[in-house]
């Protein structure tokens, strides 16, 4: 059994990955014009299956699971198993023959895989029909997996190539041969298609309606079937970002999930030449080429079941590919498209005339997984295999991926039960940390953009401008909000000049007018207005072209409600920690941060298991704070090893925030009100200007007495100490831009100012 410290370490590794991946085919092996010597064949153990086929006939009922295809073999199989080969000038070939009678199928899972640069790997079936490779020293990991895509037969040659002047030997070593009993090329009789998907399916170039049709035309590029786990399928989608620079993002299910997917495999454009359409059928196999193995997991949740990969390999630029856009608003769709793999069969599409619903549902541990509810589909199914498949709104952005479901075939058509997709809404911002959530990825730069369309366009209008904001996404620490508003040229024509206008709650309406030259693809700054967000916290803005209509209005204009802190501000000087480790402390570590990330306070190196702490940390009035504790192998302080707990509380004994059961970390974001200390001064009375400040601050007291006054920077540091009657002024040059607080006393009286520098 795995003990905790052992699966430490594989998470360790697991989430450190730094790689690369090969995609096929390049080259044929040497053997295949030598004569060399061979191994004796390997043959691999009978297994139940039988028993397996039972299993499959209640599993394949269900998608909240991978659609399983194979039998795993568990081997150990190196270079001692295999055959070595030296030609003349130095240079070696090792062959290793592995057979599983009766395979469809047969891939193969190394759990040690790393080459010197000019070695080459190969797979074949004994045919010489099927070839994988070449596998290079560009697929090696950090954490040496690697797994295999599918070799057609039941006999398959394994060939490896290794130059005279390698800088090393290379290592290789199989830890799993996966026996393929159902396989995307087996074409059972009264089935569909090249798998077991049901005769209702629908391939992806059937029509699906006129006002999807072009969409579909370019987001099946984006779709690929995955084996998962060595053994299993499930389907995803490339996914675009805000900077639509082609990073081979891809979305799936969380419940895909099953072990390193640095042994992943994905193939893409698997689509037949003569589509079958609710027909018995047969679909023609299309072309086999577009195969790449190897990602790194980035991000994922139970809460929405999505998992957010990375493929490692650059993709060669002649598979045509498509980064599908997505919309996070939560709203809607009018009709929904779904583009997926059923059963590991060729690709297929469905869809749903009606609008999804919003729902909750118990589903892969935990009680309330947020989803999109269709009741059922008018064009098409989906079945396991599909799971984690994009799910298309009308206007072909992604708003949820496969979770489960009951729909399936009833002969040529569907038997009229649900689906239910995890929502994108929910997966963007879930959690507080980057690997629970799709914000940090897919919007980089903080440009608050709701809804993308993908990569490259759909189509390209004459004329079209696009309006981003940056600097609002994280919540604001004062009355302040200083955005920046940038404009995009979406179009074919030069833009010259447009016209930004905003609003702040209930504050007037304004106007920025920019004038330049931006090119297709180009951006520039509108301009980088200071709100009042006394006046409110929902803005509203957008741009519009001089004297010429934009042809595609959906991407000018900004709705967004500015998180201040309104609902977690709270009047102290101190916030006290109370913490009570678990039985794996060594595990635990916290850290207190300001407003911009500077860490005030953090956890000693060693925190003693099962232990009461207490620490209290002195705050600035009208300031923000983070708190952040953090568990290293992911399972919080409570409950399962131990009933550890904390709690941040006031000097008055009002709490914060109280917990202990979370995962990998968890952030407390609080503020602290402007005026702390009991006062007499009166607001009236004190006038402190400008503010915000490039340069000097200007106070002036209605009062005749001698005042103390200082300056203090962020992290509560004392930068400026002196004395006042009636005005005084400080000067900021040498600080540099950000919050800073002038506090003024008399010994019985104090009061606290924010200012801020430019």
């Amino acid at each position: 059994m795995m003990n905790k410290y052992s699966l430490i370490l594989l998470l360790m590794v697991f989430f450190s990955l730094s790689s690369y991946s090969q995609v096929t085919n390049e080259g044929k092996p040497i053997s295949w014009k030598l004569e060399l010597e061979t191994p004796k064949t390997l043959v691999m153990p009978d297994f139940d299956l039988k028993s397996l086929q039972a299993e499959d006939k209640i599993n394949d009922e269900l998608k909240d699971r991978p659609y399983r295809f194979g039998y795993e073999h568990q081997v150990s199989l190196g270079f001692k198993d295999g055959e070595w080969n030296q030609l003349k000038n130095g240079d070696k070939i090792w062959l290793l023959n592995v057979q599983s009678e009766g395979a469809k199928t047969l891939n193969f899972l190394f759990d040690e895989f790393y080459i010197p640069e000019g070695a080459k790997l190969y797979f074949y079936n004994d045919e010489g029909t099927d070839l994988l490779g070449a596998y290079t020293s560009s697929q090696n990991r950090d954490d040496m997996q690697f797994g295999t895509w599918l070799i057609d037969g039941d006999n398959v040659w394994i060939e490896y190539f290794e130059p005279a002047d390698a800088k090393f030997e290379g290592q290789l070593h199989i830890s799993k041969v996966v026996h393929g009993y159902r396989s995307v090329n087996d074409i059972p009789e009264l089935r569909k298609g090249l798998n077991d998907s049901g005769p209702c399916n629908q391939d992806v170039d059937c029509p699906v309606g006129p006002d999807f049709d072009g969409f579909k035309e370019e987001l099946k590029k984006s779709v690929a079937m995955t084996i998962v786990g060595s053994s299993g399928f499930c389907s995803g989608s490339l996914i675009n970002n805000t900077r639509s620079n082609e990073n081979q993002y891809f979305l799936t299910a969380n419940h895909c999930l099953g072990g390193s997917v640095g042994n992943w495999a994905f193939r893409f454009n698997w689509r037949s030449p003569t589509p079958s359409c609710s027909t018995t059928a047969n679909s023609p196999n299309g072309d086999f080429d577009q195969t790449a193995s190897g990602a790194t997991l980035l991000a994922s949740n139970s809460k929405s079941d999505f998992a957010l990969l990375e493929i490692d390999a650059p993709f060669p630029s002649d598979w045509d590919l498509v980064w599908a856009g997505w919309d996070r608003t939560g709203n809607t769709p009018d009709y929904t498209v779904g583009i997926h793999h059923p059963s590991g069969d060729i690709m297929k599409v469905a869809r749903d005339n009606d609008s999804p619903v919003q729902n909750s549902r118990p589903f892969n541990g935990i009680n309330d997984m947020d989803n999109w509810f269709l009741d059922e589909w008018e064009l098409g199914v989906t079945e396991p295999g599909s799971s984690g498949s994009p799910l298309f709104d009308q206007n072909g952005r992604i708003v949820g991926q496969l979770a489960g479901g009951a729909a399936a075939c009833n002969g040529t058509s569907n038997n009229g039960a649900f689906d239910y997709y995890g929502r994108f809404d929910v997966s963007w911002d879930f959690g507080s940390t980057p690997i629970t959530r799709l914000q940090n990825w897919l919007d980089p730069d903080q440009t608050g953009v709701e809804v993308l369309d993908q990569y490259p366009p759909l189509e390209v209008f004459s004329n079209d401008v696009a309006l981003t904001v940056q600097n609002l996404n994280e919540p604001i620490c004062g009355d302040n909000a200083v955005p920046t508003f940038t404009i995009i040229n979406r179009g074919e024509e030069t833009v010259t000049s447009a016209t930004l206008t905003y609003q702040i709650g209930s504050g007037p309406v304004e106007t920025i007018e920019w004038s330049g030259s931006i090119a297709t693809g180009e951006s520039d700054v509108v301009g980088s207005p200071v709100l009042d967000l006394t006046l409110g916290v929902n803005l509203e803005a957008s741009l519009a072209i001089d004297n010429i209509q934009d042809q595609f209005l959906d991407n000018n204009t900004i709705v967004r409600e500015i998180d201040n802190y309104q609902d977690a501000t709270y009047s102290t000087e101190t916030v006290k920690l109370t913490l009570l480790t678990d039985d794996f402390a060594s595990e635990t570590s916290w850290e207190f941060l300001d407003e911009n990330g500077n860490v005030l306070e953090e956890s000693p190196a060693t925190l003693e298991d099962d232990t009461l702490y207490e620490v209290t940390f002195d705050v600035n009035p009208n300031a923000c704070y983070s708190f952040v504790i953090l568990d290293s192998f992911g399972d919080g302080i409570c409950c399962q090893y131990g009933q550890g707990n904390y709690s941040l509380e006031t000097e008055t004994g009002d709490i914060i925030f109280e917990g202990g059961n979370f995962g990998g970390s968890e952030t407390t974001n609080f503020k602290v009100s402007e005026n702390l200390s009991s006062t007499d001064f009166e607001e009236s009375s004190i006038a402190i200007y400008p503010n915000p400040t490039n340069s000097k601050i200007n106070i002036e007291v209605i009062s005749s007495e001698e005042l103390n006054i200082s300056l203090y920077d962020i992290t509560g540091k004392q930068l400026f100490t002196n004395t006042m009657i009636g005005s005084s002024q400080i000067n900021l040059d040498a600080y540099s831009s950000g919050i800073y607080f002038v506090k003024l006393n008399d010994g019985s009286r104090s009061i606290t100012k924010k200012i801020i520098k430019q």
